[in-house]
């Protein structure tokens, strides 16, 4: 007979209780990580276990990260030394606030800013 290291009986009990694979681990105290995960979700359907109430999303799905930077701390001027900020960042906070996609002297967009190649003046193939 296979011994199983929770028995269907626990993994029952913490599935009715959780909201997802990685919450039964918690409540069984599993080290959280992707085998432990294949390893319960595979008991879990062994056993046949109800896991149609598990939501099947990210705990954040669709919310931005408590931890991300806002584009009023981006755009501020950095003391002299300061590692620059990456353009792309930069142009997410301006598209942020709305500032409009143009040159302010010249009022060229982002897809007019380089004129288009003369194909006369390619070099030629040899």
């Amino acid at each position: 007979m296979v011994r199983y290291r929770y028995s269907p009986e626990a993994l029952a009990a913490a599935a009715a209780q959780a909201r997802s694979v990685t919450e039964v681990m918690r409540l069984l105290g599993v080290r959280i990580s992707g085998g432990s995960h294949a390893h319960i979700s595979r008991q879990l359907k062994r056993f046949g276990i109800d896991t149609s109430h598990f939501t099947r999303s990210a705990h954040n799905k669709g919310q931005p990260s408590a931890r991300r930077t806002t584009s009023s701390q981006l755009l501020v001027r950095l003391p002299v030394g300061s590692r620059r900020t990456p353009g792309t960042r930069l142009n997410w906070a301006l598209r942020d606030i709305g500032a409009p996609e143009e040159c302010e002297e010249c009022r060229v967009g982002p897809d007019l800013a380089r004129p288009p190649a003369d194909p006369a003046r390619r070099p030629r193939e040899r």
